[in-house]
């Protein structure tokens, strides 16, 4: 059966549909905890900590990467990636009458997260390597020259300011499918739980013990990185 379907009548009951799993939603909210934890830390130039909560957010990023691929079906960069042109099809009829229903993300939203995860892998690697005359930041920062580093860090700076622009225009989105199509986005992703009419098919979910590997492994790899 088809994952979407043209919005019925406000009448026709919802029903709760588990559309994101614990991995899923342990990932997303802390991330945004380590996003604002980074921010503090490096406006109080507490760099120790900077780093630390760096190379947590390459382990999770790696963690999600891998999700991508083996975790569960909302999940999987498969199942919601669509092509451009469709996402922006989708774009454009957002504030039209017409309404589909997606379980999980959206055309635009699933590009949304790549996007958001690419920016924010480029921000976590460029600060491994960072250096400059007054502080040593990232535990790779050897294996390139002072001058090559320092433009590492302001690279590093670039793609935080870029970071920002797209989690405002996250939340942008959001508030206006609270208000526009009165659907509120937080919820799923805080409960796991989607209300969609009936006659969808509910997405399949990776148990625990899958999870628990994948997150194992993404640890081992992102401190090989952090090693190299």
């Amino acid at each position: 059966m088809d994952t979407t379907s043209e919005s019925p009548s406000p009448e026709i009951e919802r029903l709760p549909v588990r559309v994101w799993d614990q991995s899923v939603r342990i990932f997303h909210w802390s991330i945004v905890g380590l996003v604002i934890g980074a921010y503090v830390t490096s406006r109080f130039n507490w760099m120790t900590w900077h780093v630390r909560l760096g190379q947590i957010t390459l382990t999770l990023l790696i963690f999600r990467i891998l999700l991508g691929f083996w975790g569960s079906e909302t999940a999987r960069f498969r199942r919601f990636l669509v092509r451009p042109s469709s996402a922006l099809i989708y774009t454009r009829r957002f504030f039209s009458h017409a309404e589909t229903k997606y379980v999980g993300h959206t055309p635009a939203g699933g590009w949304m997260v790549i996007v958001l995860i690419l920016v924010l892998s480029m921000q976590v690697l460029t600060g491994l390597y960072a250096y400059n005359d007054v502080a040593r930041v990232g535990p790779l920062f050897g294996m390139f020259s002072g001058d090559t580093s320092n433009i590492l860090v302001s690279a590093h700076g670039l793609l935080f300011t870029i970071l920002m622009t797209f989690v405002a225009i996250h939340i942008a989105v959001i508030t206006l499918y609270r208000i526009v199509k009165r659907q509120d986005l937080i919820r799923p992703m805080t409960t796991g739980i989607q209300y969609l009419p009936p006659g969808f098919r509910k997405p399949k979910m990776i148990c625990a013990s899958r999870a628990l590997s994948l997150f194992l492994f993404a640890v081992v790899i992102a401190t090989l990185v952090s090693q190299l």
